[in-house]
């Protein structure tokens, strides 16, 4: 029987990167009993599964912030985090935007470049000088993230826990939570399989099963449990390397991996799966696809080997943006999900927003409004935010608040 702590100052469901950085940053600021309850091992959910993408700007000011700030601590996690080792390889994050999008692309990295992040644009023929094996015939211009990369997900979130418990947190693995408590318009804490955790104060950072626990509170969050394919193939001898990609001419996204290996997937997937019980491994007409793709955009792949394949699990939101902040409903109780396959590059910097919020009630320069869980029921979602997606009035005013 797992050691439950009957009480707590805060409670945090769900141990997947968000939640073992809310844990990590509420034991930091000295938050108090601190108690991480996780259903089955740390990263087990979608995080485990993530291609872990380093990358630092978006078409939103806020998701531009918190990817800048957090590809920052990845980059001084020894100095800022103190302990672990996530995994973080700088290897850089091309964006490549045909005709259609380069004045999207070019927008948005001058706006990227406004709030501090290192971005540079790039010509075809410059993008074929950094990575000679591209084909860049059928692109506009690309922006370039020098300093950018991937890192290990589940290195990353078994860091940032191991920091958690030794600034004094528990961490509470192999226990479903079974409801979030609630009486007289708060929070009163967690009903587990192993019993009750008493606490002032809940964040649910559960991913697909966080609807489930919000649901009996009248609390409707739509997330559709959709299934993504990651593919990998060994790159031919003398193709070396290359940064991590995405290209949006041809759907796709790649990073390099240890073993002269790349990882690349297709950015939309629609087939939505029970997430606790889907096909893991990858469908052989989808290997087929991500095949041609790759050689797409480099020939030299047609001498490549496909090395199979793996499937995760997406939260996907109807905007494609994370519930986040407080939940007014119920004093006390918070939110940290939903991001749609874009959760992880965000997780250092979201966790230190998140536990200022619970401690004192906002968070300074932060306006977590516009990620409210209601946009849905009052038809107010937040327009498209990625780099190469048009620069729009709303996605500035998500900046600051007073």
């Amino acid at each position: 029987m797992a050691d439950v702590p009957r009480t707590a100052d805060v409670v945090v469901v769900g141990g997947g990167v968000h939640g073992a950085s809310v844990a990590y940053h509420l034991a930091r600021r000295r938050a108090g009993r601190v108690v991480l309850v996780e259903r089955k091992f740390l990263a087990s959910g979608p995080t485990g599964r993530s291609s872990a993408l380093v990358r630092r700007f978006y078409a939103m000011d806020f998701l531009t912030r918190t990817g800048n700030a957090s590809a920052r601590l990845f980059q001084r996690w020894a100095e800022e985090i103190g302990g672990g080792d996530p995994g973080f390889r700088q290897v850089g994050i091309l964006w490549l935007a045909a005709p259609d999008r380069a004045t999207n692309l070019k927008e948005n990295v001058r706006r990227a470049r406004a709030l501090g992040v290192r971005v540079d644009l790039l010509t075809p023929a410059e993008v074929q000088a950094l990575v000679p094996e591209m084909a860049v015939d059928d692109l506009a211009v690309a922006a370039h993230e020098p300093e950018s990369g991937y890192a290990d997900a589940s290195s990353t979130t078994n860091a940032l826990a191991t920091r958690a418990r030794e600034l004094g947190a528990t961490v509470v693995q192999h226990v479903p939570v079974d409801a979030v408590l609630v009486a007289g318009g708060r929070v009163t804490g967690v009903r587990t399989a192993e019993g009750e955790i008493h606490a002032p104060a809940v964040v649910v950072c559960a991913g697909l099963w966080a609807p489930g626990l919000l649901a009996p509170l009248g609390i409707t969050v739509p997330v559709a449990p959709k299934r993504h394919q990651m593919c990998f193939f060994r790159r031919p001898p003398g193709f070396d390397g290359h940064p991590g990609m995405i290209d949006r001419p041809s759907g796709t996204y790649m990073r390099p991996e240890t073993g002269n290996l790349t990882i690349h997937g297709v950015s939309t997937y629609h087939e939505v799966v029970d997430p606790d019980q889907y096909n893991e491994g990858a469908d052989p007409q989808e290997v087929m696809r991500n095949a041609e793709l790759i050689a797409h955009r480099f020939p030299v792949m047609e001498h490549g080997l496909s090395m199979g394949g793996y499937s995760g699990v997406y939260d996907v939101t109807p905007d494609h943006e994370p519930v986040l902040g407080p939940i007014p409903e119920y004093r006390g109780f918070h939110a940290d999900f939903g991001w749609s396959g874009h959760g992880f590059k965000h997780s250092p910097a979201i966790g230190d927003v998140m536990a200022e919020v619970v401690l004192e009630g906002h968070a300074a320069g932060w306006d977590l409004a516009p990620f409210r869980w209601s946009r849905f029921q009052e038809g107010d979602l937040l327009p498209p935010a990625s780099a190469t997606d048009p620069p729009h009035p709303k996605l500035h005013a998500a900046t600051a608040a007073p």
